[in-house]
């Protein structure tokens, strides 16, 4: 009379081995949110170095015009838990440096303003420069600009 007692172990083993598979799926899949999520936090470090050549292409007149002194801001305010470091280029790029965000290593992303034909309106394009790109947020991406912008200018025709 082996079978009533042998039931509720073979229960206990069923819901062990879904247990283990749910685990399986769900730990790496946390993981993963998890640390896509400091990813974006990290890139809201450089919201501020943003607004600070924006300003300085408005001011100026366009990306081309500013000069290294309009880029000047205190990078240490616009730190936080996982941006370790924000500097901005003389051609107003800005190079987030990330930390303790569960990739290894921890990614450098590069933010490129880009002029979208409006005249002080700038686009942004997000890229990785060392990290694994699986961990890029959904915020990281290329834009895509008008065809405006982006079209070469017409070549002109020499008369005969």
């Amino acid at each position: 009379m082996n079978r009533p007692q042998s039931a509720p172990l073979m229960t206990s083993l069923a819901l062990l081995a879904i247990a283990a598979i749910v685990a399986s799926i769900g730990i790496p899949a946390w993981r993963s949110h998890r640390i896509i999520s400091h990813m974006e936090q990290a890139l809201q470090a450089g919201e501020a170095a943003k607004l600070v050549v924006m300003e300085a292409a408005t001011t100026r007149g366009g990306l081309n015009r500013i000069r290294p002194e309009d880029l000047a801001f205190n990078a240490q305010s616009s730190l936080n838990i996982y941006a370790a470091r924000v500097d901005i280029s003389e051609s107003g790029r800005i190079t987030i440096a990330t930390r303790d965000t569960g990739a290894s290593p921890d990614p450098v992303f590069l933010l490129t303003p880009l002029d979208s034909g409006g005249g002080a309106n700038l686009v942004w394009s997000c890229d990785l420069l060392s990290g694994d790109r699986q961990w890029l947020p959904p915020s990281c991406t290329r834009p895509v600009l008008p065809a405006a912008a982006t079209a070469p200018a017409p070549a002109s025709s020499s008369p005969h």
